[in-house]
């Protein structure tokens, strides 16, 4: 009983070090026309996504971590129609999709990101849902959402990996 419960012990310890323990390194998205230091290799993936009458291209980068980590960036460009509403409610149906019915938003800060001369609209939001914690920025830039993600246990999602990654999020053109 005494040897169980210190390797459940060590293991909970360790796990906030899965994402210390990684090299980032430096990936562009030519097509997502961004940059960003991933945790390790990266994973594209594309998925339609029906809004409406439109069907939406969404791409998922992301390096999946021991210890349900993942780290994120998605990106899709809205129809016409929804890119010509106002950015902070359109990020704010995201954070309460992202948030679903039994997640509670821990913090929300509205931020602005620069791209060369130009500013556009963002918020940084820390969610708690029943199966751990997502950290996410999320843009909006022209008619294209941004989301860089990470996702795991309070510890990961706060730690300087988290700000490492997130904080090197650029947009490129």
């Amino acid at each position: 009983m005494r040897a169980r419960t210190f390797a459940l012990v060590a293991l909970l310890a360790a796990s906030p070090l899965v994402a210390h323990a990684q090299d980032f390194k430096q990936y562009a998205s030519a097509d997502g026309k961004y940059k960003v230091l991933f945790p390790g290799a990266v994973k594209t993936e594309t998925t339609d996504v029906q809004a409406g009458k439109d069907t939406l291209k969404l791409t998922i980068d992301s390096v999946e971590l021991k210890g349900d980590t993942t780290f994120v960036v998605s990106y899709i460009d809205a129809s016409d129609e929804v890119a010509k509403k106002p950015a902070g409610p359109r990020l704010e149906k995201v954070r309460d999709g992202n948030k679903g019915e039994k997640g509670t938003v821990l913090d929300d800060k509205e931020i602005t990101i620069a791209v060369g001369d130009e500013k556009f609209s963002g918020r940084d939001v820390l969610i708690e849902t029943p199966t751990g914690f997502i950290r996410n920025r999320m843009v909006i830039v022209g008619k294209r959402l941004y989301q860089v993600v990470v996702q795991g246990s309070k510890e990961v999602v706060t730690s300087s990996s988290a700000d490492k990654f997130i904080t090197s999020f650029e947009i490129t053109k």
